[in-house]
C-alpha cells in the first residue's frame, strides 16, 4: 500500500516498484489536493501491478516491442484472422521507431512520427507503400494501445492524430480498380469453356453467380444446397475456409447468409452433382462432402487456385484478375441489369449492424427476384480437334500430368481432350470464331462428358 505525504507545500507519493522496492516521487500537486494525489497513486500502483503481471522487471521494463509481441501472441491464440499479418506490420513499420520506448511513455507525437515515416514511403512502385497500408498500421497501433489501456498499462491512448495526418483510403494504382471486373462475355466464356477442367468451371460459375468470397465457396458442402426451394434454390453460407490455419471458421461478418441460386448455376450444380463430382472423385457425393473439393477431397487452397485461375484465363485469351473480382463482377452486372443495391447487399454481405437492419428479414422471393435480373447464359459450341506436332503434344501431356507437391496434386492445369483419341484442342482464337465453332447461347451442359477421372 502506497502513501501520500507532504513535503513543503508539495504532495509526494511513496509506492513499491516492479522489484518491490519503495520508490518516492513528487505528485506535482500541492497541499489541499490530497484526493487527486490518492487517485494518482492508485493509477501508478495499478500500472505497476499490471506491468508485473506482464512479466516486466526493473531490468526488463515493458517496452512497446515487448508488449507488442505478447499482444500479438495472445491474438494468435484467440484465433484472430489477421494476427500473423499484423505481427509483421509491427515488426516492419513500428518497432524500428518506438520499439525500445517504454509503453507508458509513448505520446501522440511518437505515433505521428510513425505515420509521417510511412507516408514518406508511399508511391506506385512495387517497393513503395499503398495509402491503405499506412491506415492499416495506424489502426493496428490504435487497437494495440486500446488493449494496453484496458490492461491498465497506460493512462491514455496515444493514437490521436489530426484528420490531415492520415492519407485518404485510395488505391495505390489509381488505374487498377476500373480493370478489376469481368464483362458479361468474359463471365459466360469462363463459366462455359471446356478448355477449363470441369471442377474449376463449377467453382468459377458459383463465385460469379453468387458473389461468394473464395473461402466461403471453398467451405460449401452439398448439405448447404437446397434445390427444392422456390422460386430459386438456396445456398447457405455458414463458414469460410482459412488457408493460413487450414480449417473452416465463421464467415467474415459472422452472419449466416442465404444465397439464391441463379438458374444457370442451378443447371451447373445439378450436372456436376449428377455426374461430374463422381467422375472427378471416384464416388458419388454425400451431404457432408464439399461441393467443389480439391482433387484430394479437401478444401481448396486460395493461393493454388489463384495460380490455376490465371492459367485458365490465359488459355482463354483473357488478362489476369483476382478471384475476389468475381464477387465484384456479380454485384456490378446485377446492378447494371436493374437489381436493387440494398437487396444485393443482403445477399453478399448480410444485414448492416444497426438495429433496424438486424431486425429486418427480407422475403425469400424478393432476394430471388433480384438475382433473376442478372442476365447470364452458358455458351455452348462444338470443339474442333486440330492435329498438333508430336513434340508439342508431349509437352502438353507433361504439363497436364505433372505430379509431386501439393499444388500439382490439387488439380490438373488443363482439361483433357473432350474426344478420345483427339490430337489437340482448338485454340482460344478459334474457339471464339463463329465460322469455326458455331457458338450459341443456351443453358445446357457442355464439356467433359467422356473424360475419365482427372489425375490426382
Amino acid at each position: 500500500m502506497g502513501t501520500v505525504y507532504p513535503r513543503g507545500n508539495k504532495l509526494w507519493l511513496g509506492y513499491k516498484d516492479l522489484d518491490g522496492r519503495t520508490k518516492y516521487a513528487s505528485s506535482g500537486l500541492t497541499l489541499g489536493q490530497e484526493e487527486q494525489a490518492k487517485e494518482l497513486l492508485a493509477e501508478i500502483e495499478h500500472r505497476v501491478e499490471a506491468e508485473r503481471a506482464a512479466g516486466a522487471t526493473t531490468d526488463q521494463p515493458l517496452t512497446v516491442q515487448r508488449y507488442g509481441k505478447q499482444w500479438a501472441e495472445l491474438r494468435r491464440r484467440r484465433g484472430v484472422n489477421n494476427a500473423p499479418v499484423d505481427e509483421g506490420r509491427l515488426g516492419n513499420h513500428v518497432y524500428g521507431i518506438i520499439g525500445t520506448m517504454l509503453l507508458s511513455e509513448v505520446r501522440p507525437r511518437h505515433i505521428r512520427i510513425i505515420v509521417m515515416d510511412l507516408r514518406s514511403k508511399m508511391g506506385p512502385a512495387p517497393d513503395q507503400l499503398a495509402p491503405r497500408t499506412v491506415r492499416h498500421v495506424y489502426a493496428l497501433l490504435h487497437c494495440m494501445f486500446a488493449d494496453a489501456l484496458a490492461d491498465e498499462l497506460i493512462t491514455q491512448n496515444p493514437c490521436v492524430l489530426r484528420r490531415s495526418d492520415l492519407p485518404k483510403s485510395v488505391d495505390k494504382n489509381p488505374e487498377w480498380r476500373a480493370t478489376a471486373v469481368f464483362d458479361r462475355h468474359e463471365v459466360e466464356l469462363v463459366s462455359s469453356s471446356p478448355l477449363t477442367p470441369w471442377d474449376r468451371r463449377v467453382l468459377y460459375t458459383l463465385m460469379f453467380l453468387t458473389g461468394a468470397r473464395f473461402g466461403e465457396a471453398a467451405a460449401l458442402k452439398w448439405r448447404h444446397f437446397d434445390p427444392t426451394q422456390k422460386p430459386l434454390g438456396k445456398l447457405l453460407i455458414t463458414a469460410s475456409y482459412d488457408v493460413h490455419k487450414r480449417r473452416e471458421k465463421r464467415v467474415k461478418t459472422e452472419l449466416t447468409r442465404e444465397l439464391p441460386v441463379h438458374p444457370v448455376l442451378a443447371k451447373v450444380l445439378a450436372e456436376w452433382k449428377l455426374r461430374g463430382w463422381a467422375e472427378t472423385m471416384g464416388r458419388a457425393p454425400k451431404p457432408d462432402d464439399l461441393i467443389v473439393p480439391s482433387r484430394e477431397g479437401r478444401n481448396r487452397n486460395s493461393n493454388t487456385t489463384l495460380r490455376r485461375f490465371h492459367k485458365d484465363l490465359a488459355r482463354l485469351g483473357l488478362r489476369k484478375r483476382r478471384q475476389h473480382d468475381m464477387r465484384r463482377t456479380f454485384i456490378s452486372l446485377a446492378r447494371s441489369d436493374g437489381a436493387r443495391a440494398d437487396v444485393l447487399e443482403r445477399i453478399t454481405h448480410g444485414p448492416r449492424g444497426d438495429i433496424m437492419n438486424m431486425y429486418t428479414t427480407l422475403p425469400w422471393a424478393l432476394l430471388c427476384e433480384e438475382v433473376l435480373k442478372l442476365r447470364i447464359e452458358l455458351v455452348t459450341g462444338k470443339l474442333i480437334q486440330l492435329p498438333i506436332a508430336v513434340g508439342q503434344h508431349r509437352d502438353a501431356v507433361h504439363d497436364h500430368d505433372a505430379g509431386g507437391g501439393h499444388d500439382h496434386a490439387e488439380e490438373a492445369d488443363v482439361a483433357k481432350p473432350a474426344m478420345p483419341g483427339a490430337h489437340g484442342l482448338v485454340t482460344t482464337a478459334l474457339l471464339q470464331r463463329p465460322d469455326v465453332v458455331g457458338m450459341s447461347k443456351k443453358t445446357e451442359r457442355g464439356g467433359r462428358d467422356s473424360n475419365p477421372r482427372p489425375p490426382a
